[in-house]
């Protein structure tokens, strides 16, 4: 154990442990760092909501990205890493494979927990009839009917199918002009590709355990103002605004799990503000956006390339290790 521990200080104090797998360990972690110092600057983004909601995603998303890219090019050369050649350089191998398979499974059952859930709550769904089948046509999206009479649900789901599901509680109290607002909503949400990027954000974030929800929740607001914005270009304003009242007066106000809901509580507020008083907008800061969209991009940039540079500048290093 002794001849590990003195391996793992020369990796570190050498900068070999950039190469290989052991970048998969180290890396992510910096890149949460760099992430957690931008975070201010991201949520201070609220003047350019499509800018905000990709670089949320984006930041949220990078540390199990980068453990995702990371991992896979440790195992490409991992059988011919100079480390395998020692005794304690196979233990310490053995470790970090056993530590980044526990990573993989715990996500994967996260992803089919939420599946399950989300399978559970919509097995009694039926196609939508009459006058919901119809607004739902016009507004060029699939409708599903929940039988439930106790909640105001409306939301996006991909299980099993891509498409819109109403509560039937909803149905009942939504007249023409907010069913047509809230569905135009949800087919901003299925046009911009959110339920995509909502599940490979819950992978991806549930690989690495750094806590960034609250970057994802930044992610999650913005995402609903963006569906606004683009609502409202087929729906009056005050229209919306009031199936959003709706819905909130119908106390349901989050989504289920691996769901797109229309209404976020802590986004309510907000969104009915920048509905009912549009000239109330703040100009968008550029200089703010130039430094997020490139630090984001350099971490990533910088993440990706240093294993591959570490194996050029630390070969000869790593070599030394041996003996």
């Amino acid at each position: 154990m002794s001849h590990v521990a003195s391996v793992v200080v020369q990796c570190i104090l050498s900068g070999a442990v950039f190469t290989s797998l052991c970048a998969a360990i180290v890396i992510p972690p910096l890149a949460w760092l760099g992430v957690r110092i931008l975070g201010p600057a991201i949520v201070a983004m609220h003047d350019d909501r499509p800018r905000q909601a990709s670089a949320a995603a984006f930041a949220a998303a990078m540390p199990g990205a980068l453990f995702l890219i990371l991992v896979s090019f440790g195992l490409a050369i991992g059988p011919t890493s100079p480390c395998l050649e020692m005794p304690a350089g196979k233990v310490l191998y053995a470790l970090l494979l056993g530590l980044l398979l526990f990573a993989f499974a715990r996500a994967a059952m996260r992803a089919i927990a939420r599946r399950r859930e989300l399978a559970t709550l919509l097995g009694g769904a039926l196609p939508a009839q009459g006058r919901a089948a119809a607004v739902a046509r016009a507004v060029g999206v699939t409708l599903y009917e929940l039988p439930d009479d106790r909640r105001c649900l409306v939301f996006v789901a991909n299980a099993p199918h891509l498409a819109v599901y109403i509560s039937s509680f909803a149905l009942h109290h939504f007249d023409e002009g907010e069913l047509t607002a809230a569905l135009h909503h949800e087919r901003a949400h299925i046009d911009r590709n959110d339920h995509s990027i909502a599940s490979w954000l819950s992978f991806l974030t549930d690989l690495v355990p750094f806590p960034v929800g609250d970057i994802v929740d930044i992610y999650r607001f913005s995402r609903e103002f963006c569906a606004d914005e683009n609502a409202i270009a087929h729906v009056e304003r005050t229209a919306l605004a009031s199936a959003l009242l709706c819905v909130a007066r119908g106390g349901a106000l989050h989504a289920p799990m691996g769901a797109l809901a229309f209404a976020e509580r802590n986004a309510i507020h907000g969104r009915l503000d920048a509905l009912l008083r549009p000239e109330c907008g703040i100009s968008e800061n550029r200089w703010r956006r130039t430094y997020v969209t490139g630090a984001l991009a350099l971490m990533f940039a910088l993440g990706v390339a240093t294993p591959m540079l570490g194996e050029f500048f630390f070969a000869c290093t790593t070599s030394r290790l041996i003996g």
